[in-house]
């Protein structure tokens, strides 16, 4: 059985921080029943190989960024299979990114529940919105700043996008700072901003 690990993400960004984790993806052609799937991105061999042939975001991630850890024939899977395919569905993504975005915001609108979980989705919403606009571009940013990132920017204050951020680390590891009844007011007065500059990068993504 071949086996092939790969750190990708901000550890090799260079984008190290407290809140970093170190993203590590395996491939296999065989059982996986022994790698940690909490600690592991798991994939097959196939399943890369389609991923690179659809020009999906997640293969031209892996390929910009992943590094190679450990092969078990000593060959590099990833780098075999050079460039993906273009990337044609930016349109597409970008639409289910704002919808992310918009049932987020009317939930922490409209109810208030969950603030934290919605805030992580806002931001996930914005920074996915970004990367496939970059990518569309031909100057792909994956960086966890990618909204600040991108032309145009995303015009938001350093203390509501940090905000934004916590969000996230809190909902999906549990790590951070509580986000204080301030924090959402900050937060939410800085949300506003966000379906202008989606508007102008949706257009840029029709009109080529």
């Amino acid at each position: 059985m071949s086996t092939h690990i790969y750190a990708f993400g901000s550890v090799c960004r260079g984008e190290i921080d407290l809140g970093s984790d170190i993203d590590l993806l395996a491939c296999s052609d065989g059982p996986t029943t022994h790698i940690d799937s909490d600690k592991y991105s798991i994939y097959t061999y196939e399943r890369l190989r389609s991923l690179w042939s659809e020009g999906n975001p997640f293969a031209w991630h892996l390929y910009l960024e992943a590094k190679l850890l450990f092969s078990s024939d000593n060959s590099d899977f990833l780098g075999d299979l050079g460039a993906p395919s273009e990337y044609t569905a930016a349109a597409q993504d970008l639409g289910k990114f704002r919808k992310l975005f918009e049932k987020s915001n009317n939930e922490l609108v409209s109810t208030g529940n969950s603030s934290v979980f919605n805030l992580s989705c806002v931001f996930l919403a914005i920074r996915n919105f970004a990367t496939c606009h970059s990518l569309s571009t031909g100057k792909p940013v994956f960086s966890r700043k990618s909204p600040l990132l991108v032309s145009p920017s995303l015009e938001i204050s350093p203390k509501a996008f940090s905000i934004l951020t916590r969000a996230r680390l809190l909902s999906t590891r549990g790590y951070g700072s509580n986000i204080t009844h301030q924090d959402m007011a900050v937060a939410t007065r800085a949300i506003a901003a966000i379906p202008l500059w989606m508007d102008i990068l949706e257009r840029s993504v029709n009109n080529d």
